[in-house]
């Protein structure tokens, strides 16, 4: 009896543990800000993905994040401003330390955001440029909830009726959506 014990209970503690102790999904919501705005709307986006059971996140500006948080992800939702319409020299930095030998990105969901000081100054190609430095890696791209987000969130943080004050909300509730339909995605493929 003591024979047959010794090798059924580590079989079936390795069972438990493959079965109860699996990790959650994890998203990786990383982000640069200067000035707080894009800040904002990275913790709006964790707020929605907060809203779908069974999946993690990790919120960090760029600066912050190790490789193997981005290796480990199942989807990355990455945050920049407008800088003369181009993403900020921090986020493609960042991009371009993403490993490429064997491809470890192909396949994770991938999204994105932005912040620009006004109208037409440069959001969606933004957005398009982050997009395309995704697919380069494989990634599976994914847009927001509402039409008015089909490629990311954006917001408009510097002009008439957005200039001087906190994020508005009808911008927020982009990042949440996001973040939601970001989470939603992550359950369905993993």
């Amino acid at each position: 009896m003591k024979f047959s014990l010794f090798f059924i209970l580590p079989l079936v503690l390795g069972i438990y543990n493959q079965t109860f102790s699996q990790s959650l999904p994890t998203i990786l919501i990383s982000y640069h800000s200067e000035s707080g705005k894009t800040k904002a709307m990275a913790e709006a986006v964790a707020e929605g993905v907060s809203q779908i059971q069974d999946v993690s996140y990790i919120l960090k500006p760029i600066s912050e994040v190790q490789e193997q948080e981005i290796i480990n992800a199942s989807a990355i939702i990455l945050g920049s401003p407008v800088y003369n319409a181009n993403m900020a020299p921090q986020v493609q930095e960042f991009i371009n330390s993403w490993p490429f030998e064997g491809r470890p990105m192909k396949d994770k969901i991938g999204a994105v955001f932005v912040t620009g000081g006004g109208f037409s100054i440069g959001e969606e190609a933004v957005m398009f440029s982050m997009i395309w430095s995704m697919m380069i890696h494989g990634m599976v791209i994914v847009g927001g909830e509402e039409v008015e987000a089909s490629f990311g969130a954006s917001a408009i943080t510097g002009e008439g009726d957005y200039a001087g004050k906190e994020i508005q909300e009808i911008f927020l509730e982009k990042a949440r959506g996001l973040g939601r339909r970001v989470g939603e995605m992550v359950m369905k493929l993993y």
